[in-house]
């Protein structure tokens, strides 16, 4: 196996290299004055497993492009498996189409990848699984979507959230508070969330939780953003939560978004390094590596 940490998953590349107890082999990278990307490998490949751990964001669309250029180079120079380790994979929110005459950009990325020579695609915490299965079912990549949920829950309930309630920002996304919620053992449920698909514009029905005085954290696959969160946070905030935690797998660190959040009442904010950010508290190395040896 070679792994081959891409430009924007430098960190994340190392760290699931040494899991998997290989040396990583970062490819020479440099960008032209245009914002064109230039891809060397460093190593041979010809009949190896080649896992490529590229997350998208941000600049998704470079990174995106970052990851077709190295997986079309395993291809070119004989790789036998091509393993695309995309933590945050971008354009996977638009999985099916709302309105009439949308884009599938999902569909897109699938392709993209299949013509590239992918063969495996592991992602963590993608948008919408089921959906994805959907979009998987028309291409040969094999398709395989990890869970972070339990190691953030892991992580809060050491840092004094053991028991706290678990909260999904809508009814779609309860098997994340669920999954939390195995950890945490302190009950969960939902919010009753609407999205406007024109404008955006998101309206929560809040429930009456019983959360008065108690610890409550409310989970998401990702924060981009945050007024689901902001709202999430301050509706439970209104109830009389003692504290609450906003955790999630992915953050795009958007401007604003973090002020936003805190401003709501959230303490801490916390998410796994799919993104580096400076919440990236939780590492999904181990997680990623466990899976690739599941592959061999």
């Amino acid at each position: 196996m070679i792994v081959i940490p891409g430009p924007s998953s430098l960190g994340l590349g190392w760290r699931i290299a040494e899991r998997c107890g290989v040396e990583p082999q970062p490819v020479e990278h440099r960008v032209f004055p245009d914002g064109e990307s230039y891809i060397k490998f460093t190593k041979p490949v010809f009949g190896e497993k080649v896992v490529i751990v590229q997350t998208t964001a941000p600049n998704p669309d470079t990174r995106l492009m970052q990851l077709l250029l190295m997986a079309r180079t395993a291809k070119d120079f004989g790789a036998k498996d091509i393993v695309a380790v995309v933590p945050y994979l971008a354009y996977a929110r638009q999985d099916k189409r709302f309105t009439e005459l949308e884009a599938l950009s999902l569909d897109v990325i699938f392709s993209l990848l299949e013509c590239s020579g992918v063969t495996d695609l592991v992602t963590v915490n993608i948008h919408n699984e089921t959906s994805t299965r959907d979009v998987e079912r028309k291409h040969r990549v094999r398709f395989h979507n990890l869970s972070a949920v339990p190691l953030l829950a892991e992580y809060l309930k050491k840092e004094g959230f053991d028991k706290a309630y678990s909260l999904s920002p809508d009814k779609g996304a309860i098997y994340i508070a669920e999954d939390a919620s195995k950890v945490l053992e302190g009950g969960y449920n939902f919010f009753e969330k609407t999205r406007d698909r024109k404008t955006g514009e998101i309206t929560m029905a809040v429930k009456d939780l019983n959360i008065s005085g108690r610890r409550a954290v409310v989970f998401d696959d990702m924060i981009s953003s945050g007024g689901t969160m902001a709202k999430a946070v301050e509706a439970l905030m209104a109830q009389g939560a003692e504290r609450v935690a906003a955790a999630c797998t992915h953050v795009l660190y958007m401007p604003g978004t973090e002020e936003k959040i805190r401003k709501a009442g959230a303490d801490p904010i916390i998410a796994t390094n799919t993104i580096e950010t400076p919440f990236s508290r939780v590492s999904v190395a181990g997680l990623i590596a466990n899976k690739l040896k599941e592959l061999e």
